[in-house]
């Protein structure tokens, strides 16, 4: 036996079978909308006319509690339940109807209506499935032999400031630049000449004339050139005047082009064995007696004479060797 029935939401109309109505007890989804509902209220006959309602049993067999007289009951436990359960769920049933949706006497022949009939296999799309949200994850339970970790959060780096744009500098002309440089070459041509003014007029004897005019000027002097391998003792002696009184005399060459410093004089004395027993160092004021013939230095390619007085006390040398150095 074939039904039709209305659904309350979108107002579809399905076609069911008897074997349907029996294994879902009457509730059925609409494949349209995905409503469900309870399909007795508005069952029809496959035709449209009121449903037809089953034969009554036989008289020997025991008569039907009261229940029966309504349609099949989604919740299977009310058959037997009190009249307090069958009341509540008539009231279920009431609600399930959504209100504004009469139960129609005649069939509907509108043409958006929609048939569905129930030898037709069911498509795979039954509509929108329903959305459930999540479940939010329960709060970690913390034991005693567990503790909590601690959530370490970093502080944002302040934003850095944006640097203010600042002006183009003013470019400087050409001729600024030549003369700064030029200015710049003639202070350290003239703090090199200063400091080493003493190698400069070595190297170059013409130039102390000038050099010495601008030291007179600036509160400098300029020292002679202190050449040793321009310097040569051409002969020397030490002579024995007495037991405690010796003389030595020696001639000192000049060979260069230029005057020299006068340069020190190291005298060592030694034994037979040429082993030393005495040295002394002596400057030239101890072997010149003139300041003038000091500042004035070794005239160039000349050469002086020396001589100069020694005291000794308990030493017998038997020899001496004599050095220049500055």
């Amino acid at each position: 036996m074939s039904f039709r029935t209305t659904c309350p939401a979108c107002a579809s109309v399905f076609r069911l079978g008897q074997d349907q109505l029996d294994a879902a007890q009457g509730w059925v989804q609409c494949s349209v909308c995905g409503a469900a509902f309870d399909a007795y209220p508005s069952l029809l006959m496959a035709d449209g006319s009121p449903r037809v309602s089953e034969p009554e049993p036989d008289s020997e067999a025991e008569p039907e509690a009261e229940t029966d007289a309504l349609p099949p009951s989604p919740f299977p436990f009310t058959r037997h339940a009190p009249d307090e359960v069958r009341e509540i769920e008539q009231a279920v049933r009431e609600v399930a109807i959504p209100s504004g949706i009469a139960q129609r006497e005649s069939a509907l022949e509108l043409p958006s209506i929609i048939l569905i009939d129930p030898d037709i296999p069911v498509p795979d799309d039954l509509g929108p499935l329903p959305q459930f949200e999540p479940e939010r994850p329960a709060a970690p339970v913390f034991t005693a032999t567990e503790p909590p970790v601690a959530r370490i959060e970093y502080a944002t780096p302040p934003p850095e400031s944006v640097p203010a744009v600042l002006a183009a500098p003013r470019r400087l002309k050409p001729w600024v630049w030549g003369l700064s440089s030029a200015l710049l070459l003639i202070v350290l041509l003239a703090q090199m000449t200063y400091f080493l003014r003493d190698s400069l007029v070595a190297r170059w004897p013409q130039a102390r004339p000038t050099v010495e005019q601008v030291c007179s000027l600036l509160g400098c002097s300029v020292s002679l050139p202190q050449n040793l391998a321009q310097l040569q003792i051409i002969g020397s002696d030490l002579q024995t005047e007495t037991r405690t009184r010796l003389k030595l005399v020696l001639t000192l060459g000049n060979r260069a082009d230029q005057a020299q410093a006068w340069p020190m004089l190291v005298l060592t004395l030694t034994d037979q064995r040429e082993r030393p027993l005495a040295r002394r160092s002596f400057a030239p004021s101890e072997y010149l007696d003139d300041p003038q013939r000091i500042a004035a230095g070794i005239p160039p390619r000349s050469e002086q004479p020396l001589s100069l007085p020694l005291t000794i006390r308990d030493v017998a040398p038997m020899g001496f060797d004599l050095k220049l150095t500055y």
